[in-house]
């Protein structure tokens, strides 16, 4: 019985979202029923546990790639990028001398707001 229910979890565990909570539960009643050890249940628990981590190790640079790509291909910043290119804005208006213009300290996300556009004449003239 084990063996078999070790088997389906490892079997399922790429497609399975079984938390370590909800898998604790099973085993628990399973446990309390008698149909598995307390100490068949951890070892199942553990192995679990264990081989779900692998599989979140081994994916998360393939998400990190795919999130990556996805932001490039809709033309967005990352935060890092951001933040690199405020700082070379600041270094160069340090060695221009230029002191920037402060945002209304008191504004919420005043220092993310959009410029203003410039006036545009209309009249055609």
């Amino acid at each position: 019985m084990v063996d078999a229910l070790r088997k389906l979890l490892l079997a399922g565990l790429g497609t399975l979202d079984l938390t370590e909570e909800k898998a604790r539960a099973v085993f628990n009643d399973l446990v309390a029923r008698g149909e598995m050890s307390e100490k068949d249940a951890r070892e199942v628990i553990a192995d679990w546990s264990k081989r779900a981590s692998e599989q979140r190790a081994r994916l998360q640079p393939e998400i990190d790639a795919g999130v990556n790509k996805a932001l490039g291909a809709m033309g967005l910043a990352r935060r890092s990028e951001l933040d690199a290119l405020r700082s070379r804005i600041a270094e160069l208006e340090r060695k221009l001398g230029i002191v920037p213009q402060q945002a209304d300290a008191g504004a919420p996300g005043a220092d993310d707001a959009p410029a203003a556009p410039p006036d545009v004449d209309r009249s055609g003239n």
